[in-house]
């Protein structure tokens, strides 16, 4: 996330959260197509400012900086477009709304929805348990809050 420091607090941000563990060779090849996607993003002929990287190798992390131009509702719509390519490319679902990551024992884990009434009855995972809340929106948010205890947000609900 060190790319994004200059960035405006209110700078806008979209997490897409992998239905599994990205492999390092993936990571490597969507981070150069992220790259590329953000040095030609642009909305209403306007170059954005854009960073793209993936984090943890669960997430895709997709920023744009406020303090230039603003996304607009097409230039959002070519990110979604692009966002399904990779999807396509590397066999991967990053638009599952179902898939959730936590820490257990300070690393990340994958945990499906529907996995997680059991994790929570064998005690693994408890309102304490740290999960990555994918709907920051902000930058300011994802600093301030990007993980945060289960009990704490919109996740307490999902069991």
């Amino acid at each position: 996330m060190t790319d994004l420091k200059e960035f405006a607090p209110d700078s806008k941000i979209w997490v897409f959260t992998a239905n599994r563990k990205m492999t390092d060779a993936e990571i490597r090849q969507i981070d150069q197509k992220l790259d590329v996607f953000c040095r030609s993003w642009t909305s209403h002929s306007n170059k954005l400012h854009a960073e793209a990287f993936v984090l943890h190798g669960y997430f895709i992390i997709l920023a744009v900086d406020n303090k230039d131009h603003l996304a607009s509702g097409c230039s959002i719509d070519t990110a979604m477009r692009f966002i399904q390519t990779l999807q396509i490319d590397f066999d991967i679902d990053l638009l599952d709304r179902e898939s959730f990551v936590y820490l257990k024992d300070d690393q990340p884990q994958l945990v499906r929805k529907d996995q997680l009434a059991g994790l929570i009855q064998s005690g693994t995972v408890s309102d304490d348990s740290m999960f990555y809340d994918p709907l920051v929106a902000t930058w300011e948010e994802m600093q301030a809050g990007f993980i945060k205890p289960m009990g704490s947000f919109w996740m307490k609900n999902m069991a």
